[in-house]
């Protein structure tokens, strides 16, 4: 899909999706080093992916909400996939763990404000929010927190 502002509630709640599986595998880890040696790596490799996937999402958001929305910081979002998918081995645990325990609630609350307003102004089609809200795709999106329903 291209960067539209009528795709952007897709994209938005792949972000949301995103953000509840990374809390998911991440739940049982109180730190950086737990985080790490969680079932191997496994665990953090998901949750890097998905973050990864927050990015490339991102990315694909048109640039008026962007715009409309600069008190989130999309550039470093999408420079932070960057560093992910290229930079790999040099990628601080201690940060990571801080992005996922703090600045993923900020990012979250964000998103879901921005879907609520772009619902309430008619920007974005409630008939596809409730699809969604009744897609098996969308389990880690709280619906009853972005507040149309």
């Amino acid at each position: 899909m291209l960067a539209n502002e009528k795709n952007d509630l897709l994209y938005l709640l792949n972000i949301l999706e995103c953000i509840g599986k990374v809390w998911k595998y991440t739940e049982q880890a109180a730190n950086a080093e737990e985080l790490f040696a969680l079932n191997e790596q496994m665990n953090l490799n998901a949750s890097l992916t998905l973050l990864a996937n927050i990015g490339e999402n991102v990315s694909k958001l048109s640039a008026k909400l962007k715009q409309e929305y600069s008190n989130i910081e999309w550039q470093q979002i999408k420079s932070f996939r960057n560093k992910i998918v290229h930079d790999y081995v040099g990628i601080d645990l201690a940060i990571i763990y801080e992005i996922i325990t703090q600045d993923l609630k900020v990012i979250k609350s964000e998103i879901e404000k921005i879907i609520y307003d772009k619902i309430n102004n008619k920007i974005f089609d409630i008939q596809e929010l409730e699809i969604s809200k009744n897609s098996n795709y969308y389990k880690y999106v709280n619906f009853k927190e972005i507040g149309c329903f």
